[in-house]
């Protein structure tokens, strides 16, 4: 199994314990789809010059990821403020994610030809992002193998509902933050599908939508949770590696739920010092 993430690097600063960690919704993908035991995982995103951007790829092939497309561009690594709340809950304080060099990377030619290369793409939409990922890779009729996109927290769109709509049929996984009205919304479009919709609830766990059935998995229970941040990333990899692997929807959705509750146990995504 070969799987490339497309999308964002960041170094998430914890603005309270004042520490930095190596971050960003697709490196922790790909890193904990690396830990599940995937053959082969790729990044492809960019850096910038500055000393924190330099030192990612370390972490990165002590994880064994493969790195060779993530591409250095002059300037700044994007970065995110975080804060950790009471029970790990962690916030993101306004004002506190900047771009930097992200705002301006493009995909080349080489990029989608090695992204072609892989079983499974997994790429990204978040509101604060230019369309980028979204338009060039989740809809590119060239990619021959599965589609995995994740949509970030529900209440951040207002077109979200429309935008999943529109390439549902080109998905072999959606994966949303919500609630239970997301669930609610979204089990009927799950009906005329061919792919699943998988809905994160954080404490509430999480649950499957296939065909109109609802699958749920709980979440694992945690006695010292310290932080939250990156659990739905862990999460995210370990379904689709079980899944693609398995073909099981109950046992990824217990694995990712494994995989998150790793996570929760320490500060950072992953838990690398930048």
């Amino acid at each position: 199994m070969k799987i490339v993430s497309v999308g964002e690097i960041t170094i998430d600063h914890y603005l309270d314990q004042e520490v930095s960690f190596v971050g960003g919704i697709s490196l922790n993908f790909a890193v904990h789809a690396k830990r599940c035991g995937t053959d082969t995982v790729s990044l492809v995103s960019c850096v910038g010059t500055d000393e924190a951007g330099i030192r990612i790829f370390r972490p990165l092939t002590d994880e064994g990821v493969d790195a060779s497309h993530v591409t250095i561009l002059n300037g700044k690594t994007a970065t995110c403020d975080i804060r950790v709340q009471d029970y790990a809950e962690r916030s993101y304080p306004s004002g506190g994610y900047h771009l930097n060099v992200l705002a301006d990377f493009q995909l080349s030619e080489a990029d989608l030809a090695f992204i072609g290369q892989h079983d499974i793409l997994v790429s990204m939409v978040d509101h604060s992002q230019s369309a980028v990922f979204f338009n060039r890779v989740s809809t590119d009729t060239a990619f021959a193998g599965k589609r995995v996109v994740d949509f970030g927290d529900w209440s951040d769109y207002r077109d979200g509902y429309n935008r999943l709509l529109s390439c549902a049929d080109k998905l072999d996984i959606a994966f949303v933050s919500g609630s239970q009205a997301t669930i609610d919304r979204l089990r009927p479009l799950s009906i005329d599908v061919r792919g699943l919709i998988v809905v994160t609830l954080g404490a509430g766990g999480s649950v499957a939508l296939h065909q109109g059935r609802l699958l749920s998995q709980g979440a694992i229970p945690v006695s010292n949770p310290v932080d939250s941040t990156g659990c739905g990333d862990a999460f995210q990899a370990a379904f689709t590696v079980h899944y693609f692997r398995t073909g099981d929807i109950n046992e990824a959705l217990y694995k990712g739920a494994v995989q998150a509750a790793l996570v929760l146990q320490h500060y950072g995504a992953f838990s690398q010092i930048v």
